[in-house]
């Protein structure tokens, strides 16, 4: 009877269901059973590594790595059908991961024996595992190093669960910073390194020079080599811990636009790494492509690059990283793509007559990007002096942001249908103008209003004078103090956005149009959640801005959310992840990405996750209702 039920359910699941009768029936003959409860650890990270591949037969599992103790990197999560596994030649290597049952949870586990046979003697089951699951084919004897770390989703997503402490040179060699530049450069050389890092009286660093600095602040500027090596270092010098994972420490270098991290522990320095090191460990990098952004120096370079984001989100889904690391480092490439023109700008038409800050708001605003969206951008520079001043300000900004809008579609981000963009005037103010708008529409809170504010207050700056863009962002969170007036008006958006549940709590699909039988990820799951939680914060007067970062702050602090944060947060990667990878898809078949996915093409554990997470919403819905008395409007 086992044989017969284990036969049955492989056949409906890739790439079992490529197999031959036979050989399927030798497999079936070698699986064993096992069980687990909810929370179990089935696989676990430090343990021996084990053999073999389990194959979900009932219930999902949860992948994650820990860094170091309290510090959880959130990894992949697997249903029925779905399989996870290791393969190594060697007797002592280490799990670098963990594997828990995220529910009751049944596996069929085949030994590597018969895992080994099949590879050999079935070419299309070897693709469809082993890219993902396994070292690539014919490197199983000459990669010693993948079958050392033998992670189970392959080495592509060593970057998501290595330490930055294993990926960091030991050797940091320092300098004081009063030490000519020519002797600075004659110890690199010795030491055959592309950075020196640069202390003070009591040893702790304070800069750091690179091979580049050299060239471009001491060859090209025909700077005095006598001088102090001080006079050309970078300061301050961005830093990662070492038990932070090269992930995040990737995310850093991007963010910062630097080429190494100081790696620091207990005070101490304990290595250096740099981009070659995420080369060598991942065999490419997102920082390629900031590179290339870097080194362009028109509006059509730009969008050569630009339009490498798409293979950039398909290298990191197929690495295995989470929908929430995707957003990140698509928004941070978006971001750098936006500094360059909005530079390019400001060389083309000279200085502003007044500091100014370029914002973005809506989903670049809270990081949340995938594929390109409609530009959402404005203006927010210092109150003019004079009439002139005012004039002025008011005619540069216009012709700044026609440039910058312009160059933004031509490197592929829409319009705004609605018009939210610096190039529209009412989208480029002063701040005390800002101010008086935000605190109008907090104060009188219409439609309009309310429209324009879930909008606009989901802001950060993104390039000029950020300050003004802080002092924005404080003015909001004093002004949103003891307003219930507002936080009723947002409830009352908040609640008319339900999740897509049907009576009897069935999922509910387009009823006609070109999407019949389709779901709307974004309005109908994704919006809802971020409405909710928006409202949470403003009611909690928090400064973050990405959903992500709100949930975190919120979980501490919320009544609802110290119940449900942790819930919140699956349910955001969860659906993003679908998103991600709906739009994906789409790419590849030069369909343009939409957020319209047919059920038919999810698994039943995926539809039984989105059911669950919409009921979640509703109840948190329902809550917000009896709270606020939505449905009676002012």
């Amino acid at each position: 009877m086992l044989s017969k039920s284990a036969t049955k359910f492989l056949k409906k699941y890739p790439p079992f269901n490529l197999l031959d009768d036979p050989s399927l029936s030798a497999l079936v003959d070698r699986l064993i059973m096992e069980i687990y409860p909810t929370g179990a650890i089935i696989l676990k990270q430090g343990d021996k590594l084990p053999r073999g591949l389990y194959i979900i037969r009932e219930g999902s599992v949860r992948i994650f790595a820990s860094a170091a103790p309290g510090q959880e990197h959130f990894i992949d999560y697997r249903g029925v059908g779905e399989t996870f596994g290791f393969l190594s030649l060697g007797d002592n290597e280490r799990l670098d991961v963990s594997v828990q049952a995220a529910g009751d949870t049944v596996c069929y586990v085949a030994d590597s024996t018969s895992i080994t046979k099949l590879l050999n003697e079935h070419p299309l089951l070897r693709e469809y595992l082993i890219p993902s699951y396994f070292p690539k084919h014919g490197e199983l004897i000459s990669q010693k190093e993948v079958l050392q770390n033998a992670l189970h989703l392959g080495s592509e997503r060593a970057l998501f669960t290595t330490p930055v402490r294993d990926l960091a040179c030991r050797d940091v060699v320092t300098a004081p910073t009063d030490v000519p530049i020519m002797e600075a450069a004659t110890l690199m050389s010795v030491h055959r390194i592309s950075a020196l890092v640069l202390v003070d009286e009591f040893d702790r660093p304070v800069g750091i020079i690179t091979s580049s600095d050299l060239r471009d602040r001491v060859l090209v500027r025909q700077k005095d080599p006598s001088g102090p090596v001080g006079d050309i270092m970078s300061t301050p010098i961005i830093m990662a811990d070492g038990a932070d994972c090269c992930f995040e420490a990737l995310l850093k270098m991007m963010s910062h636009g630097v080429h190494h991290l100081l790696v620091m522990e207990s005070g101490r320095q304990t290595g250096i790494i740099s981009n070659h090191d995420f080369l060598v460990l991942q065999g490419v990098s997102p920082l390629v492509i900031v590179k290339e952004i870097e080194d362009h120096a028109t509006v059509e370079g730009l969008a050569s690059s630009s339009s490498k984001v798409l293979g950039l989100i398909s290298l990191l889904h197929g690495a295995g990283a989470g929908a929430g690391s995707i957003l990140r480092i698509i928004s941070t490439v978006n971001d750098r793509i936006e500094r360059k023109i909005l530079d390019m700008a400001l060389k083309t038409l000279g200085p502003p007559p007044v500091p100014f800050c370029w914002v973005v708001y809506g989903s670049a605003g809270r990081k949340e990007q995938t594929f390109r969206t409609d530009q959402d951008n404005a203006i927010v520079y210092c109150d003019p002096s004079s009439e002139g001043e005012e004039r002025s300000s008011a005619e540069y900004f216009g012709r700044f942001a026609e440039f910058v809008v312009s160059a933004f579609l031509h490197c592929g981000f829409k319009l705004c249908p609605g018009g939210f963009m610096a190039s529209n005037p009412e989208w480029r103010q002063p701040l005390s103008a800002w101010k008086r708008n935000f605190s109008r529409w907090i104060c009188s809170p219409t439609s309009e209003a309310i429209h324009n504010a879930v909008n606009l207050f989901d802001f950060r700056g993104l390039h000029g004078e950020l300050r003004l863009a802080s002092e924005l962002k404080k003015h909001l969170m004093l002004t949103l103090t003891d307003q219930p007036i507002f936080l009723k008006a947002l409830a009352d958006l908040t609640v008319d956005y339900k999740p897509p549940l049907g009576m009897f709590g069935s999922l509910v699909f387009e009823k006609d149009g070109d999407y019949t039988n389709h779901l709307n990820l974004k309005d109908k799951c994704l919006t809802p959640l971020i409405n909710i939680v928006r409202l949470f914060s403003f009611e909690s007067h928090i400064p973050e801005t990405s959903t992500a970062e709100r949930i975190a702050v919120l979980k501490n602090i919320h009544p609802i959310m110290k119940n449900v944060g942790d819930d919140l947060q699956y349910a955001f990667e969860f659906i993003s992840m679908l998103r991600i990878r709906h739009q994906l898809k789409q790419a590849a078949m030069e369909i343009d990405p939409d957020n319209f996915i047919d059920p038919k093409l999810l698994s039943s554990l995926e539809l039984r996750n989105l059911k669950e997470i919409c009921r979640l919403l509703s109840q948190i819905i329902d809550g917000i209702t009896l709270k606020y008395g939505t449905g009676t409007r002012l």
